[in-house]
């Protein structure tokens, strides 16, 4: 049985590839046929750098050669080089070899968009002709004018600054607050809208920014017939119920007052069936509005997930729908937005999000962007170039692995935390989070304990990541039943409307979140702090860092068990005398460390007085 059946609480972030069986069979795929996967080094090439592609062909493919052929000038003229083999391995799932090839490209000048594609060559299928059969990479055509197309940008912009110290309040806006004087539209049908507007957030700005935020991300606010926004039917308008232009710029203007960004959550991959282009398309296979997407012939379309409510627009190169899309972008950015949060960001082909970081770019330098993909590590890092980061679903799934569900032992949860820091680059952004609109609530999870939240949200502030709350959790939101259980209604079971009346019971977790911000703005270095491992036991449940900062080191010890624990491990090398007990609501305390006492579901956050 797969292990995603096992488990009603079980979450199925990643399609389940984390089941051993479902994980080989994507894995092996994968490896099968001629593959480029977008690898490059460096991962974000700026002017006067060569720049290092790699690709594999499997035995599946009797590839006599591997050609990059590219474009300075959008294709209107072009050059190949070949690839060089290097590697050769063998690879158990496919029961085949793997070929590795390497080519170079020359270092170009600021500016320079260098788009590519990437062909194998085999022998001609027959003697009557010569001519050899190519293989585009990764999509497997012998066309060039459906292969998968890359690009990279060579730009001098960097990562937002700003956005290394971003704290980030996701509100689902249809559920967070209807406005001073309105009523809830309904509150029963949770696949139906419940009446949160803009206004509502634009009033609860200040309680925001008091719970130590500095940035907030809204759900889909752009016209849509869905209560959840993510079938967009206009791009230019925001949703009525929702509010109106007046509203959206009044948020902006009063966010930036109180030192808040705001980040839209933007769809590129798919949009509503009721959106103007496709009803057009679907008048007639002659309209122009037809590009606009994909046919399965006409006038049947692909869909997001087989969804028939959201058809998948064409984004290739070149395509008009790619074009406005781009131009959408740029207008929110002018009218004052910091940046995107990029819905479903693996379905478009990666060369798209190359155009959408020097559109967005050429509008706000400062701009934010980073993409939700729920796919492996490495297929994650492969947007490097076009996303600024993607949201960091591996410790979204360690986090509460370890502390909700605590399925996984501490000595994983460490090991996973050492080597996911060594793996990922620290200019490429990771926001991290124990939940959000389309999981179980971490609370759920955690059997609505309590402490359990508390300990992990202390460990997400202090990770490197930017640390992003899902609206709710300060209030002790939780549901009723499993988004994965036989009698739930889908991801709709995690957007409750917002609990303000158990405000003043939760005031504990509010109070956690006010300290964990201040402790994060204390110490800004911990973006960039390097984990050290000193101990940890299974057994006793009890874990130990040391978190290294170029003004101070800091030591954090984890307790997850429901007892008193004290450290297994003797500090004596570190300590001079005495060790300082940092609270977080910013008090001191000197203890001699082998007085040291965790509590129960606890953490601790200490140093060594020189």
């Amino acid at each position: 049985m797969p292990l995603s059946i096992a488990n009603p609480l079980r979450d199925h972030t990643f399609g389940d590839l984390d089941d051993p069986v479902i994980g080989a069979t994507y894995q092996r795929k994968r490896n099968i046929g001629v593959h480029h996967y977008g690898q490059k080094s460096p991962l974000k090439p700026k002017p006067g750098e060569i720049v290092e592609l790699l690709a594999t062909t499997s035995s599946e493919v009797a590839a006599q050669g591997m050609t990059l052929r590219y474009s300075l000038d959008d294709w209107n003229t072009s050059a190949e080089i070949p690839f060089t083999k290097t590697d050769l391995t063998w690879d158990t799932l496919s029961w085949g070899w793997l070929q590795h090839w390497q080519v170079s490209i020359p270092a170009q000048p600021a500016g320079t968009m260098l788009r590519y594609r990437v062909f194998a060559e085999q022998p001609a299928s027959s003697s009557a002709t010569a001519v050899p059969v190519r293989i585009y990479a990764d999509n497997q055509v012998s066309n060039s004018a459906e292969a998968s197309q890359y690009a990279i940008w060579f730009g001098e912009d960097e990562v937002p600054e700003w956005s290394r110290t971003a704290r980030i309040y996701q509100i689902f806006v249809d559920r967070f607050s209807p406005g001073e004087g309105r009523d809830w539209l309904q509150t029963q049908d949770l696949t139906k809208p419940f009446g949160g507007t803009l206004r509502g957030v634009i009033e609860m700005l200040a309680y925001i920014r008091d719970l130590g935020f500095n940035a907030i991300w809204l759900s889909p606010i752009f016209a849509s017939p869905s209560h959840h926004g993510y079938d967009t039917s206009d791009y230019e308008h925001i949703e009525p119920r929702l509010g109106t232009q007046a509203d959206f710029e009044e948020l902006i203007a009063k966010a930036h007052q109180l030192g808040i960004r705001v980040i839209l959550d933007f769809v590129a991959n798919h949009v509503s069936n009721q959106h103007p282009a496709l009803q057009a398309a679907l008048q007639s296979s002659e309209s122009p509005y037809k590009d606009w997407f994909h046919w399965n012939p006409w006038p049947h379309y692909r869909c997001y997930f087989d969804a028939p409510e959201m058809p998948e627009l064409r984004l290739t190169y070149a395509a008009p729908a790619r074009k406005y899309l781009l131009e959408v972008a740029q207008k929110w950015l002018r009218l004052g937005v910091d940046g995107y949060r990029l819905d479903y960001a693996s379905g478009p082909e990666q060369d798209f999000w190359v155009d959408f970081r020097r559109a967005c770019r050429e509008v706000n330098p400062d701009c934010w962007t980073f993409g939700e993909v729920t796919l492996p590590a490495d297929d994650q890092l492969s947007f490097a170039g076009g996303l600024d980061g993607t949201l960091d679903f591996l410790t979204c799934q360690a986090l509460r692995e370890t502390f909700a569900l605590q399925t996984w032992p501490l000595s994983r949860f460490a090991g996973y935390l050492q080597d996911s820091l060594a793996y990922f680059p620290r200019d490429f952004s990771r926001p991290a989070f124990l939940d959000n609109h389309d999981m179980n609530r971490f609370l759920f999870s955690a059997g609505n304990q309590i402490q359990r939240l508390k300990l992990a949200l202390t460990l997400l502030y202090l990770l490197p990541g930017q640390p992003l709350v899902y609206f709710g959790t300060e209030t002790g939101l939780s549901q009723p039943r499993s988004i994965h259980a036989e009698d739930s209604i889908g991801f709709d079971q995690a957007r409750l409307l917002m609990n303000w009346e158990d405000a003043t019971a939760h005031h504990d977790i509010a109070e956690l979140l006010r300290q964990l911000a201040a402790f994060r703005e204390r110490f800004p270095q911990l973006v960039n702090a390097q984990w050290q491992l000193l101990m940890v036991n299974d057994t006793q449940e009890v874990v130990l860092w040391q978190v290294g900062m170029p003004d101070a080191d800091l030591f954090v010890a984890v307790n997850r068990s429901d007892r008193i624990r004290r450290l297994p491990f003797k500090l004596a090398e570190f300590a001079k005398d005495k060790l300082v007990v940092l609270a977080l609501n910013g008090e001191e305390k000197a203890l001699h460390w082998t007085t040291l006492e965790l509590q129960p579901t606890s953490a601790l956050i200490f140093k060594f007085a020189c």
